[in-house]
């Protein structure tokens, strides 16, 4: 008797032990053919276990466009085998919106966003179909969604919120993202700074974000201040600048920006401006002779015609001066500066207006004036700029010495 329940036991455990590696075999089969992004790799799984959604959902993707009403029931059946996936919601949504539902269509891509809210794919589809159904803002909303999520898709969306920038009855779909700029943005207006068609959208985008009451950052600053220059558009770009200045900044302020050198050099707007030459070290430093920190300028050896300290300048039209003071400290004759004034044309540089005495030698602080008449007509922006005088240094020589500057002025003088 008791060898008779012992075998009957025996006998249950091996059929449950068969049925159990049957199970495996079936699930590990049809997961195997569910990871096979492919129609037939589908179909396959879905021999081994119909109920599996991920096949089903591609099983419909499929058929969708022939066979509507199969395709709905297989998404159907994919939410039911796993309701936390946002794709099989949206596939049935569009479904349905092509089939009249819109209604309907709606609370499914509104539950799918609520699944799936970093989801790269499902919020491309998400996006995708709040644009072709009149619902731009959630569109808009769901692109931003994705560029923080999937910064790759920079290269499809930028130019898309350009368009929207450059059209006029369109830009209120960005002023949820003008009110809280989403961590994409200072890449999104760099793109729109460089490649829009037109500055006014520029301008739009820049004066448009909420910055919480602080100041444009300097990149910021740079890229807008660099598309108005390249526009030509002299007073949108001062305006600009004096509106990004903070209140130490704004101690600079005059005819020339911050002639003392007391303040950081930025490099933007109408600040000071130091390109790096080789041979050549420029800083600003406190000396004898100054009252705070000076402009100095030193020369160590062979290198590049220099020229480059210059700021801009936005001068109505009259006549001015040019005034400041000097140190020369052994700087030969042969690498002899001058202060110059030009009127900016880019790269079309035309003779200046008026050029300074040259500096050169050795000497203790002097006082020197420049006059200068910026003219009435095709002068609108300015350049003052320190110069080396043509044909003074060449890369064969090897010269050293330097120059100081301090406490430069402009005066109107009619």
């Amino acid at each position: 008797m008791r060898l008779s329940k012992n075998l009957i036991i025996l006998g249950g455990m091996c059929l449950l032990g068969g049925f159990l590696s049957w199970r495996i075999l079936v699930i590990g089969l049809a997961d195997y053919y569910a990871a096979e992004a492919t129609p037939q790799a589908a179909s396959a799984a879905l021999l081994w276990r119909a109920d599996n959604p991920e096949p089903l959902l591609r099983r419909a993707q499929a058929v969708g466009q022939r066979e509507p009403a199969l395709a709905g029931t297989l998404l159907q059946a994919s939410v039911w085998g796993n309701p936390t996936n946002a794709l099989p919601y949206l596939a049935l949504a569009r479904l349905w919106a092509q089939a009249g539902r819109v209604p309907a269509s709606i609370e499914l891509v509104e539950v799918a966003d609520t699944l799936a809210p970093m989801s790269a794919p499902a919020l491309a589809e998400s996006a995708q179909f709040w644009f072709a159904h009149g619902h731009a803002e959630r569109g808009v909303a769901r692109w931003s969604a994705l560029l923080r999520n999937s910064p790759t898709v920079a290269d499809q969306l930028y130019p898309r919120l350009l368009t929207m920038a450059n059209v006029a009855s369109a830009r209120s779909l960005l002023a949820p993202l003008l009110a809280q700029p989403p961590d994409w943005w200072d890449s999104f207006f760099a793109y729109a700074a460089a490649q829009s068609p037109t500055p006014e959208a520029v301008t739009f985008l820049y004066e448009g974000r909420n910055r919480a009451g602080a100041l444009p950052s300097a990149a910021e600053q740079r890229v807008y201040f660099d598309r108005l220059w390249r526009d030509h558009r002299w007073t949108e770009a001062y305006l600009a600048w004096l509106g990004g200045l903070n209140e130490q900044a704004q101690t600079g302020l005059g005819p020339l920006y911050d002639g003392g050198f007391d303040l950081p050099i930025t490099g933007l707007g109408f600040d000071w401006r130091i390109g790096r030459a080789r041979g050549v070290t420029v800083e600003t430093l406190d000396t004898y002779g100054s009252r705070g920190p000076a402009l100095h300028v030193v020369f160590e050896g062979r290198g590049e015609h220099f020229e480059h300290v210059h700021q801009p300048l936005y001068l109505e039209p009259g006549r001015y001066q040019l005034q400041g003071r000097v140190r020369t400290d052994g700087l030969s004759s042969r690498q002899a500066v001058r202060w110059v004034v030009r009127c900016e044309r880019g790269q079309d540089q035309p003779g200046p207006l008026a050029a300074s005495e040259s500096f050169s030698g050795k000497d203790d602080w002097q006082l020197f004036t420049l006059d200068f008449q910026v003219p009435q007509a095709d002068c609108p922006l300015q350049l003052l700029r320190l110069e080396q005088e043509q044909g003074t240094n060449t890369v064969s020589e090897a010269l050293g010495g330097a120059v100081w500057f301090d406490d430069l002025v402009i005066n109107r003088r009619g």
